[in-house]
């Protein structure tokens, strides 16, 4: 069973960045620090970008079952979905989590449905 969650960049204005994140968004907050240790907030909202137009991420920053460095994988699909201040605590598809970074000093919070 897949565990859906948004993840988003809260930019200096205010405004959010975010996608739709498939599978396991109960997990996600090893994986974001682990991200950010090796990454900026910058490289995060660029790989948002990349995962609205396809609707979404399969997955998000996961080590493969051989151990082999952490990825992202995105969804194959045709239609863009695009998460932004004006819809970021709607369900989407069922949402487990909304994991928000703020851009500025890389610190974020992931609050899971009650």
């Amino acid at each position: 069973m897949s565990t859906h969650c948004a993840l988003g960049v809260e930019m200096e204005d205010g405004s959010i960045m975010g996608c739709y994140v498939h599978y396991d968004g109960g997990s996600m907050a090893p994986r974001i620090q682990r991200y950010l240790e090796e990454h900026t907030t910058t490289d995060l909202a660029i790989l948002i970008t990349q995962a609205q137009s396809s609707g979404g991420m399969r997955s998000f920053h996961s080590a493969d079952e051989f151990g082999n460095d952490p990825e992202t994988d995105f969804l194959d699909g045709d239609q863009s979905y695009i998460i932004t201040s004006q819809n970021w605590e709607e369900d989407h598809m069922g949402t487990h989590a909304w994991c928000l970074v703020n851009h500025k000093d890389s610190t974020f919070a992931v609050k899971e449905r009650a």
